[in-house]
């Protein structure tokens, strides 16, 4: 049975919601009505799914959530909130929510979210076994991932109160071709060699592949005294070798033990996560550094100079002009914002994973998702962005595989929708002509982009849409001219236009002739 926490401070919610959730698969851990409550609820009972307000008095949702995301990590927690403001959007999918429901909750949603949810457990539980069906019995990363139990296996050297720091060995650059593993047998060569020279020679390691990334290797160094001046030796010999060997450039993200209740083995799932959380305070464009988890640096992850929501709303009006230039203009645009209000890695992919939700609620709104139209999941998207770990890598993922899915969606329905549209703005201009029509009234009128209704009115009629109202409104003239005893003055209020003397103008211009010579050539009288 999944455990499941509520919180919210309003206590009707919290019965709303249990007597809503189909309790066969789960069970109520808990309740709580304000944020601190919630924490220390969640640190007892560890649930696996958490039910949360945004709002409430004291610890508020978006405090609660960085909490959860540093002390629980594995937690899937969905957000319940009655304002649709995109900022608590953007909080939630910062601190990794799983989903976000809308008050009052309609029943309907809230099966499909907790179908949802309980997939993501099981695929999780699936995947653990997997893990350790591959690993042969890979005692090291199961410590890591604190799945293993008191009596698994560990090198006999290593105590329960011994001290142990977690390398997290990262390459700077994001190769599309890197082999699994490829650095590991390089970094124990070079460990073992520089065994003698580095902490007083009292010292053991053990490597595995990441359990996140097969890009990555993580390091377990155990020893008497772990200095920080041998760890930055140690980065430097690495540094050497790895560079020697063609592989360019790696980071270390350090979590280390702590004394004390929580020392030794039974931290080194929290050093691991913590040396993870390190590297992503990792400075924007800095290579090869060591970044200590307990220094603070990891909250620079959130730093910067905000999302730029203006450039991310520019981008989204021009895919819905299915014009690659214009996109790809304006894609660029964001990105350079992108890179000029990050200072870290991590706050690079926080920004990368915004404009993600973005596109993908673009792809919503046409019926599609990512999986019909790219093959993947959303969160394989997510979880390959969580890989990237350089500017570069990243921008590809959104010009070579994402911006170009969007634009074939759009394109398919602009070609679908374009002619329906543009059908019904013609039917509307040849029916009243007299109306003062412009551009931009009728694409908010049409829910439309006014640069996209432009463009697609011009592929669709072989004219601008001045010309072709012109065109309605000379064609009535003429039509009036002929058949009915109103003088021009009034032909032209009729047809739209309240300045006589520019009417004259753009009669003239249309037809070649002025509206006596038009008269007189149809043997009428001069008005």
């Amino acid at each position: 049975m999944r455990k499941v926490l509520i919180v919210d401070d309003e206590k009707w919610i919290r019965r709303g919601l249990i007597q809503s959730i189909p309790w066969d698969r789960l069970e109520l851990a808990g309740e709580a009505a304000d944020g601190n409550e919630a924490h220390e609820l969640a640190l007892q009972l560890k649930p696996d799914l958490l039910f949360l307000d945004m709002r409430m008095p004291g610890l508020d949702g978006r405090e609660l959530l960085a909490l959860l995301q540093r002390d629980l990590p594995e937690l899937l927690t969905i957000v319940v909130s009655g304002y649709s403001d995109f900022d608590y959007t953007k909080e939630a999918i910062r601190h990794k929510a799983f989903d976000y429901l809308l008050k009052p909750v309609k029943k309907e949603e809230l099966a499909a979210v907790l179908e949802k949810a309980m997939a993501e457990l099981d695929r999780r539980a699936a995947d653990l076994r997997r893990t350790a069906d591959r690993s042969g019995g890979d005692w090291l990363k199961s410590l890591l991932l604190g799945t293993r139990d008191r009596d698994g296996y560990r090198p006999p050297e290593w105590r329960e109160g011994d001290a142990y720091a977690v390398l997290l060995v990262q390459p700077d650059v994001f190769e599309e071709q890197e082999e699994r593993g490829s650095l590991a047998p390089l970094l124990k060569k070079q460990l073992e060699l520089a065994r003698p020279f580095l902490f007083g020679g009292q010292w053991s390691c053990e490597l595995t592949a990441s359990p996140e990334s097969p890009r990555e290797t993580v390091v377990v160094l155990h020893g008497a005294k772990l200095t920080r001046q041998d760890l930055l030796r140690l980065h430097h010999v690495t540094q050497a070798a790895v560079r020697q060997a063609g592989c360019g450039t790696v980071s270390f993200g350090v979590g280390e033990t702590r004394e004390g209740r929580d020392s030794g083995l039974k931290r080194l799932n929290a050093a691991y996560r913590e040396s993870r959380q390190a590297l992503k305070a990792r400075p924007l464009h800095a290579n090869g550094v060591v970044l200590h988890a307990c220094d603070g640096g990891a909250g620079a992850a959130n730093g910067g100079a905000g999302y730029p929501q203006e450039r991310e709303n520019a981008l989204l009006l021009a895919l819905q002009t299915a014009n690659p230039e214009a996109v790809q203009r304006e894609f660029e645009r964001l990105y350079a914002a992108f890179e000029a209000s990050a200072v870290s890695i991590g706050q690079l992919q926080q920004h990368a994973l915004l404009l993600l939700h973005a596109l993908d609620k673009q792809l919503h709104s046409q019926g599609s998702d990512w999986e019909q139209t790219g093959g993947r999941p959303r969160k394989a998207y997510d979880e390959t962005i969580e890989q990237r770990t350089d500017c570069a890598s990243i921008r590809r993922m959104f010009e070579d595989e994402l911006i170009p899915l969007l634009l074939a969606v759009y394109g398919r329905f602009s070609e679908k929708s374009g002619e329906k549209l543009i059908a019904e703005i013609k039917n509307q201009i040849d029916a009243h002509p007299e109306q003062p029509f412009t551009l931009h009234e009728l694409a908010v009128q049409h829910d439309r982009n006014p640069d996209y209704l432009s463009r697609i009115f011009k592929r669709m009629t072989g004219k601008t849409f001045v010309d072709y109202l012109t065109d309605v409104r000379i064609g009535n003239a003429k039509e009036l001219l002929l058949r009915s005893r109103y003088k021009n003055y009034e032909i032209a209020e009729r047809v739209g236009y309240e300045d006589y003397r520019y009417f004259s103008q753009i009669f003239k211009r249309k037809t070649g002739m002025t509206i006596g010579e038009y008269r007189r050539m149809h043997g009428l009288a001069d008005q």
